[in-house]
């Protein structure tokens, strides 16, 4: 018993020491700079380092370029994300039943992913030359990423066994209610952890608006948070860089901390 108390206890010590290196990295590259992010958030100036309370979280809150930036970010969310989940739920369910013929169809789910964000934004730009609307950044958010969403989703759907669905259908149920009652409900943990990966992507489409619009001032509809920031850092000003960072961060983290309790609470 003793020796393998002792035996449990150095690989547990071995497995701290194997995970220490990538703890070191996160530490170095990620903690500490959002240390001196918030550090920047509080004072005056990079030259003039006099505290200043909320002044900076105040001056941004208030900054209508910001407020635009928000304004469009959440839209995107709205008429980009929300779409791209249900499309990914209906084209799952179209799918699911293909891929087990045809494994090889999945490569094709993927593939905008693996092309070049320049290419993309030269075809982008000769498709929707003349279309004046955010609708253009829309279409090429959904596009992108599609496929993994439905990778994920028709993942899950593969794995309902299949008495499950005889089982409904010997009871006499419906095609829609198979759907709604049984398929939908059972996938509805990764459902929303699509949506939350659809919320963090939405924050990296900016290389892709950025080389559409080649600008870093697009039209008014176009403007969101990276915008705001890329602009800040372009101007030096880091308290309103800081600041913005930290309002973003937030948002993040309150999205990720309300879906994966709904995603717990679907589980359990």
């Amino acid at each position: 018993l003793h020796k393998a108390i002792r035996r449990q206890r150095q690989m547990c010590i071995r497995d701290r020491l194997c995970t220490l290196p990538s703890l070191v990295g996160v530490i170095i590259f990620s903690v500490l700079p959002l240390c001196r992010v918030v550090y920047y958030s509080f004072i005056k100036s990079q030259f003039v380092r006099k505290f200043v309370g909320l002044n900076n979280y105040i001056s941004t809150l208030n900054n209508k370029y910001f407020q635009l930036a928000i304004k469009n970010s959440f839209l995107l969310i709205l008429h980009g994300v929300i779409p791209l989940v249900i499309l990914d739920i209906i084209l799952a369910l179209i799918f699911s039943n293909q891929v087990k013929k045809y494994g090889w169809i999945q490569l094709f789910y993927i593939l905008p992913l693996a092309i070049p964000t320049a290419a993309i934004a030269v075809i982008w730009k000769k498709l929707f030359q003349n279309l004046e609307s955010c609708v253009v950044i829309d279409i090429l958010f959904i596009w992108k990423n599609l496929g993994l969403g439905l990778l994920l989703i028709m993942a899950v759907f593969l794995t309902i066994p299949d008495e499950i669905y005889e089982a409904a259908r010997l009871d006499g149920a419906e095609k829609l209610s198979i759907i709604f009652k049984i398929s939908i409900p059972m996938a509805a943990p990764m459902i929303l952890f699509t949506f939350l990966i659809g919320i963090i992507n939405s924050y990296k489409i900016f290389k892709e608006s950025y080389l559409y619009y080649g600008s870093s001032y697009p039209p008014e509809y176009a403007y969101t948070l990276q915008y705001y920031m890329n602009n800040n850092y372009s101007k030096l000003n880091y308290q309103s860089l800081a600041t913005s960072a930290i309002f973003t961060t937030a948002i993040c983290m309150f999205c990720v901390a309300v879906i994966m309790r709904l995603i717990r609470r679907y589980e359990y």
